[in-house]
């Protein structure tokens, strides 16, 4: 059986699945033996209460199935921004504690890898260490994630610009986050959706319901002022936000918060909502959540009319209104649901595993900026 180890942040038990925990289910189904290994927490995290840890994951290695491994630990320390240059500075020598301890943890299993697939974030620092335990593996970094706008330590941004020289395929579903890479390493594979489970018929979860449901399928990078802009502008909007939010502070009636849902509550809020809202803080470099947002992709499924920073308007993405359109409401009230064809996840498995070249961006420039 060929064997493929996953690093992501992610945990096997989301609520909500994000693209490496359905990468690795098709796996499954396609032959492949998964070891998928939780990495990037430490105690700081427990400390620091890392709303991630809601569901208090228990550390060690388990083994779930003929073709599931899950591996979990708390690392002495993981990558950390103080959000202060200087005091990063000075901790960024700690940083490597966090590659040492998961050495000894990875080696046997790295050591039986046909692939190894590194998603961005930290699991990117322990790229040297996959192709110093798996030389033979072939090597796939999925860069699902901008780590200038999350704010990453230079140490990690630092460890991506060498992890793109180490891997031998840099795969991403965005042109604007491939253009930070070599060309000649760089893939785009689209994000998926998961068409069997779109086919099932969930209720109606807007009962009763407003004159305009508008949901929000979560909270990465969340701009909170602009959907209480728009809650204001719009009173006969009811807006949903689903995932946790860390905010405690007063909203309007027509915003609700609903914290963190299962994934069919989820995809039960999109299929029978009236508008899609994909409030991300409007920063440069949020371009990328165009093509990478899966909120965005099961919206566009859907046919929903999407409302956002104008960053992310795109030709290849008709059905998104930004914010600066003055006609912004009657858009999204009259345009309907025009739903679109999406590849499923199981496709982005496939393009993971093959060899050859996909579909390279028309423009790509340099390694990742060091800044």
């Amino acid at each position: 059986m060929r064997r493929v180890v996953i690093l992501t942040g992610h945990f096997p038990e989301q609520k909500r699945k994000p693209s490496m925990l359905w990468v690795a289910h098709h796996l499954q189904e396609m032959g492949w033996h998964v070891t998928l290994a939780t990495v990037g927490y430490s105690w700081l995290s427990r400390l620091t209460g890392d709303k991630r840890l809601a569901h208090e994951p228990q550390p060690g290695t388990r083994f779930r199935s003929e073709t599931l491994t899950t591996i979990f630990h708390w690392s002495p320390l993981h990558p950390v921004s103080t959000r202060r240059p200087g005091l990063d500075a000075l901790l960024s020598p700690l940083h490597q504690l966090f590659p040492a301890f998961w050495g000894p943890v990875l080696e046997p299993h790295l050591a039986q890898a046909a692939l190894v697939l590194i998603e961005s974030g930290a699991p990117v620092m322990l790229a040297p260490l996959a192709r110093r335990f798996a030389p033979k593996a072939r090597l796939v970094y999925r860069v699902n994630d901008d780590m200038r706008l999350i704010k990453a330590p230079r140490a990690l941004l630092m460890a991506e610009a060498r992890a793109a020289k180490l891997v031998d395929r840099i795969s991403t579903a965005s042109p604007h986050l491939a253009r930070r890479f070599h060309p000649g390493k760089v893939t785009l594979d689209p994000m998926g959706i998961p068409q069997r489970l779109l086919q099932v018929s969930n209720p109606d979860p807007y009962t009763p319901r407003a004159r305009f449901e508008a949901v929000c399928a979560g909270t990465t990078l969340l701009d909170l002022p602009a959907l209480v802009r728009i809650a204001s502008e719009a009173p006969h909007w009811r807006l949903h936000v689903l995932g946790p939010t860390g905010f405690a502070c007063e909203t309007p009636a027509n915003l609700v918060l609903h914290g963190e849902k299962s994934h069919a509550d989820t995809l039960a809020f999109i299929a029978h909502a009236d508008i899609g809202l994909a409030p991300y803080r409007d920063a440069p470099g949020i371009e990328y959540q165009t093509h990478n947002s899966n909120r965005i992709g099961l919206y566009r499924h859907v046919g929903l009319p999407i409302l956002g920073p104008d960053r992310l308007c795109h030709p290849s993405a008709p059905s998104i209104i930004g914010y600066a359109d003055p006609d912004w409401r009657f858009r999204c009230e009259t345009r309907g649901k025009r739903p679109e064809s999406l590849p499923d996840w199981s496709d982005l498995a496939r393009r993971l595993v093959q060899k050859g070249v996909t579909v390279p961006p028309l423009e790509v420039s340099i390694l990742p900026e060091i800044a």
